[in-house]
């Protein structure tokens, strides 16, 4: 036993008589983070047998993710062609990712996208119309899947912008073989169908979810009021809520 951990035990062994608790402190600022979350679901034993990152973008999440989980499939979904060569890159580096240029949606057919300046906005929106805007293909997950034969269990990714009810609709099967979800959720109304971060808790609930963790909650620069966070969610039947006590 080292002269640390010696000080430690007397520490506690002294402060627990006078109704005080030694607690190792946490470095401020790394809980919450996105890499933070990944390490965590890991740790707890979480094994994906494919990992589907739907709004892809350039893959960034995807690598982050790699380091967590290595061997497990990918499949990317991203519907603006600018991010193709970036993806192709990584497909080309890693033999177990692959991707679709396409949006994720209920059924598969097509959707019109409007497509921000810098790209990372971009969204399928209420009545989108105008020059920013083009036809996507759509696929669902549960036929992409299935089309790919991509082996469960499923851990899915969504950063969509609002437009999560219609790609979970169009996951009914892929659902029941999901072990964990990661979902964009703001604060605010983004569109006339998206949920706010506790609307979106109750559905995930109807879906057999429950909220588990979080990762980079983030306040809009305006006021520094909450605008979105991303939500972890494992099925409600996970060894993790059998326990309701905090220690």
């Amino acid at each position: 036993m080292n002269l640390r951990t010696i000080l430690w035990k007397t520490a506690k062994r002294v402060l627990h008589p006078l109704g005080f608790e030694l607690r190792a402190r946490k470095p401020e600022g790394t809980q919450f983070t996105m890499e933070a979350m990944l390490a965590r679901a890991a740790a707890r034993g979480t094994r994906p047998g494919t990992i589907v990152d739907i709004g892809a973008a350039a893959g960034r999440w995807t690598q982050k993710c790699l380091n967590h989980f290595p061997d497990a499939r990918y499949l990317l979904i991203e519907p603006l062609e600018e991010r193709r060569s970036e993806l192709e890159k990584l497909r080309a580096r890693f033999p177990n990712v692959e991707f679709a240029t396409a949006a994720a949606g209920e059924k598969p057919g097509e959707a019109v996208l409007s497509v921000a300046s810098d790209l990372d906005g971009s969204g399928i929106y209420d009545n989108a119309r105008g020059a920013n805007t083009r036809t996507v293909p759509v696929v669902s997950l549960d036929t992409e899947l299935v089309k790919r034969a991509l082996p469960g269990p499923y851990f899915l990714k969504f950063d969509t912008h609002g437009f999560e009810l219609p790609i979970l609709a169009g996951a009914t099967a892929t659902l029941r073989q999901t072990t964990m979800l990661l979902l964009e959720a703001y604060n605010f109304q983004l569109t006339a169908n998206c949920l706010r971060f506790h609307e979106l808790c109750a559905h995930m609930e109807t879906l057999g979810f429950r909220c588990a963790d979080l990762a980079d909650p983030m306040l809009r620069p305006r006021d520094n009021l909450f605008w979105q966070v991303d939500l972890v969610f494992l099925p409600k039947d996970a060894p993790a809520f059998t326990a309701s006590t905090y220690v």
